[in-house]
């Protein structure tokens, strides 16, 4: 054979087994099976493979399989960000926003951010678009936070979409509009974003955007409680305390009050302790018992 025939023989047979051996360990990490993934991602990404950096650092971020670094994973994540790994670069981005395992830096992270997002990676969009909304690391610019926002959307991203609805419920860079507020959650949340079931709540509890309904507002208000969204948990409680869209049901109050209270909610101590007082201790130690295996879930 050939030595040119012979040598892209050789780089084809290289790069399929590198294919077969990435495949490997990326099925190997969806089974819970570390060992079996390091063996197999470490020479890759010592070889230069970005997706192997990607994974590898995805496994010393977590903890899957070898001890937690923080330093590790960005190194990693670094070396495949430096070859265009798109979700690479936003994850760089993210450790610079938040100061993990390197000195925090929006400046930065806006720079990792952008070239992330440059390539359609539509959760660096997103991420973009806070930073110009809240004018971190750059100067602060509503129309460019909803340009990037509306681009993620575009590409799927719920809560980019969440984030537009936002804008449009407080006028933030466009006229407010209530009603397309409305729309854009009641779209978020039918496509399965919890949050955006509080938010859809809260609509209709206020009759902004759409008729003011008690009832639809606890409906909605349930579905984000039961994924553990504190303030859902809060209104939910006070709704059965009051019997406001629901039945008055204290022992169903004091459970989603109680829940408010462990994630901190803001006055949801003080409506606990009027329930409190209006139920017996063994009514209030079984309630306990569920609140306690809901935390634990």
């Amino acid at each position: 054979m050939p030595r040119l025939l012979l040598a892209i023989s050789l780089f084809f047979f290289s790069v399929t087994a590198a294919q077969a051996d990435l495949a490997s360990a990326i099925k190997a990490l969806e089974g819970d099976d570390y060992v079996a993934a390091l063996s197999e991602l470490l020479p890759l990404a010592e070889a230069g493979d970005a997706e192997a950096q990607y994974r590898l650092g995805l496994m010393y971020d977590a903890g899957s399989g070898v001890e937690t670094d923080p330093g590790m994973a960005l190194e990693l994540f670094l070396k495949a960000a430096n070859q265009g790994h798109a979700e690479a670069q936003r994850v760089v981005g993210i450790y610079y926003e938040e100061g993990k395992g390197v000195r925090q830096s929006y400046t930065d992270a806006v720079e990792w951010y952008a070239r992330s997002a440059k390539q359609g990676n539509d959760k660096a969009q997103r991420n973009l678009g806070g930073l110009y909304q809240d004018g971190l690391g750059v100067r602060a610019n509503l129309n460019t936070a909803f340009d990037l926002y509306s681009q993620a959307a575009e590409g799927g991203n719920l809560k980019a979409k969440r984030n537009l609805a936002y804008m449009y419920y407080f006028g933030a860079g466009v006229r407010q509009d209530y009603e397309k507020a409305a729309k854009m959650f009641a779209e978020t949340a039918a496509a399965g974003l919890g949050a955006a079931e509080y938010d859809l709540g809260r609509l209709y509890f206020r009759g902004q955007g759409i008729e003011k309904d008690l009832a639809k507002a606890a409906e909605h208000f349930l579905v984000a409680a039961k994924q553990g969204h504190g303030d859902a948990q809060f209104l939910l409680g006070r709704m059965h305390m009051l019997g406001e869209g629901v039945p008055k049901d204290l022992a169903r109050s004091y459970y989603w009050l109680s829940l408010a209270v462990a994630q901190e909610q803001e006055h949801a101590d003080k409506l606990l302790d009027k329930v409190r007082g209006q139920m017996d201790s063994a009514a209030r130690t079984k309630i306990d018992q569920e609140v306690a295996a809901f935390r634990l879930k």
